[in-house]
């Protein structure tokens, strides 16, 4: 028992390191009408702007230095590619997306290199012990920072005019045209938020394991069982979806190591998402009409 809740409470950190990175991939989509395969790119920028500055700044000011990098970086890349491309169609948008982050990632290459660096995460690499079960405090300060970020969130998208904005560019970009709505910026904030999103991802995604090293932008693609299980185009189902998929490759990391190599839990999400493919083709969440790529 235990081990099971040991595993379980670290299963529900990187879940919620998932849902940041599905979160942001659902605004976008839902934001810009395209899905942006780069994303795990930016979650690996995120990590390595806040690695190098580390060293010349106190670690709030670094974080802040790489969300407004990461951030500039979306930005470019939203009004130089999408907005040019918008109009070509869907899939046009997607194979371009491609091909940021096959440029973004050598771009990392080129300047942090192939090896590993150290941990980008706010917290060392301390425990807390609540009776038998031992709790790293980058677990929690995973657990509490998402929840904080995902409470910013929801008062965001409920309380401020740009988030209902934004939820009316989602919802029909025409209606919201018609209401006056700069559909252009909101598509800009869109990848902006989830550009956001990225550097806090990565920065906590580094913790599991407890470095940085290009392989990040992959590991951040895990988040893609997440929104189609959850539902490509809803932010609870992203959330609930990343919970799902980070408990199921720890738990199966904890349970399953003696089988498929060790490495049966990398497969499981993508097992558990054509189940819900077959059955649910929209999602636990999301809406009949979404359209998939």
């Amino acid at each position: 028992m235990t081990l099971f809740l040991q595993l379980g409470f670290q299963g529900v950190a990187l879940g919620m390191v998932y849902a940041l990175i599905a979160l942001g991939f659902v605004i976008m989509t839902k934001g810009s009408n395209t899905f942006n395969f780069a994303h795990g790119e930016f979650v690996a920028v995120g990590a390595y702007v806040v690695l190098a500055l580390m060293p010349h700044m106190p670690y709030w000011l670094a974080f802040l230095g790489s969300v407004f990098v990461t951030v500039s970086l979306a930005l470019l890349v939203e009004a130089t590619l999408l907005r040019k491309l918008i109009s070509k169609g869907l899939t046009t948008v997607v194979l371009a997306t491609l091909g940021v982050s096959v440029m973004v990632h050598a771009l990392v290459l080129m300047v942090w290199g192939v090896g590993t660096k150290g941990s980008a995460g706010p917290v060392g690499s301390g425990t807390v012990e609540i009776g038998d079960v031992v709790l790293p405090l980058s677990s929690i300060a995973t657990i509490v920072s998402s929840v904080l970020v995902l409470i910013a969130l929801l008062v965001f998208f409920r309380r401020t005019s740009y988030g209902l904005a934004l939820r009316a560019t989602a919802s029909h970009q025409e209606a919201a045209l018609a209401q006056g709505i700069d559909v252009g910026r909101m598509f800009a904030l869109s990848w902006a938020i989830a550009a956001a999103l990225a550097v806090v991802a990565g920065i906590f995604l580094a913790s599991f394991p407890r470095v940085v090293s290009p392989s990040i932008a992959v590991v951040a693609l895990a988040a893609i069982p997440a929104i189609v299980i959850g539902g490509m185009d809803s932010l609870a189902g992203a959330v609930v979806g990343g919970v799902i998929v980070g408990l199921i490759q720890v738990l199966g990391a904890g349970y399953l190591s003696d089988y498929g190599g060790g490495r049966l839990h990398e497969v499981l999400p993508y097992v558990l998402m054509l189940l819900v493919l077959v059955v649910r083709p929209y999602g636990l969440f999301g809406s009949r009409g979404i359209e998939r790529v």
